[in-house]
């Protein structure tokens, strides 16, 4: 296949060009040029999603993959230009789904609503555009030529957000470990690799639909992160109480990576059905394997990176300090 991806130098969109490349299909990409991922041998087009889509051309692509845009009018200049590419897959979100109720997925759930007033760029409103952004999608290309995934949280190496690295990081770390809420608490998160290779397999199978792609749910749990991560390390992992740290002002997995505030109720962002996805081929690698790989390439990044989640050494000794005098 000749395949565009749009994006494909940060995290899904780097795993998808190696992915591609691997599997003998050729790949272009199409970026800001602020990000140099690798010397792969891609054709690069430089331009903005924001309407300048002019360098890219508009025939002969057997694929395209849209990991990078968020709003719809992204989507939508995307789309017009590139119509006539034989199928165009959209990276949405479980964002999509109305997260309130105990389960969600494969379509059997509400969505989210749109917020009144909102407007493109509003990160409060981020799921329900995700979801008028595949209707774009669907609207140009037919449902015959439009495959939509809705990852969960996808974790591994080259992860940018830290909302797992952080764990990875901390227990290599080792000494007294602040984790929220309890170890039985159940998690749910997929590897940027496993998500990559099942839409490329997608692609060749000339599969078409939506499918929700994350971990299995209820098989993973908080506990076994922190023993996955710990392993090797001189650590004792405090289990700190939910509504106790939503008292000093914690409230989601920017402040703990992985947690949900209790008071927000939403049990179904951890909760997410995947059968579709399951019965169509993906597949999930082990725990022990995305935190190995994930650590190995921390190994390889700057001890003073910024870090975008997560808590300060100096803030977890006073929160554990307070909450075990």
């Amino acid at each position: 296949m000749n395949v565009l991806v749009l994006g494909g130098t940060l995290f899904l969109g780097r795993h998808l060009v190696r992915e591609l490349l691997e599997r003998g299909h050729r790949v272009s990409i199409f970026t800001r040029g602020r990000t140099v991922a690798s010397e792969a041998p891609v054709t690069r087009y430089t331009g903005d999603r924001d309407g300048d889509l002019h360098a890219v051309p508009r025939d002969g692509w057997d694929a395209v993959i849209d990991t990078s845009a968020h709003w719809p009018s992204w989507v939508a200049a995307s789309c017009a230009h590139l119509a006539r590419a034989k199928r165009y897959l959209y990276v949405s979100s479980i964002s999509v789904y109305d997260s309130r109720g105990p389960e969600i997925g494969d379509g059997r759930c509400a969505f989210t609503e749109m917020p009144a007033n909102a407007r493109e760029g509003d990160m409060d409103a981020y799921g329900a555009y995700k979801l008028r952004s595949e209707d774009v999608v669907r609207a140009v290309f037919g449902p015959e030529r439009t495959i939509v995934l809705r990852p969960g949280l996808i974790v591994g190496p080259h992860d940018p957000t830290d909302r797992f690295t952080y764990w990875v990081e901390r227990g290599s770390a080792g000494g007294d470990i602040l984790a929220p809420g309890a170890p039985e608490d159940d998690v749910q998160f997929v590897d940027a690799r496993d998500v990559a290779r099942f839409a490329v397999r997608l692609l060749e199978d000339e599969r078409t639909g939506t499918y929700d792609v994350t971990g299995r749910p209820r098989t993973t749990t908080i506990g076994d992160v922190l023993r996955a991560c710990t392993s090797g390390a001189e650590a004792e992992v405090v289990w700190v109480d939910g509504e106790w740290l939503e008292a000093r002002g914690f409230e989601g997995w920017q402040d703990m990576p992985l947690w949900i505030a209790p008071s927000l109720e939403l049990h179904g962002f951890m909760n997410v059905r995947i059968d579709r996805a399951l019965e169509d081929g993906l597949t999930l690698r082990p725990l022990t394997e995305t935190v190995e790989a994930t650590r190995t390439w921390l190994r390889e990044e700057p001890i003073d990176r910024d870090r975008v989640a997560g808590i300060s050494r100096e803030r977890e000794t006073d929160l554990l300090r307070l909450y075990r005098p």
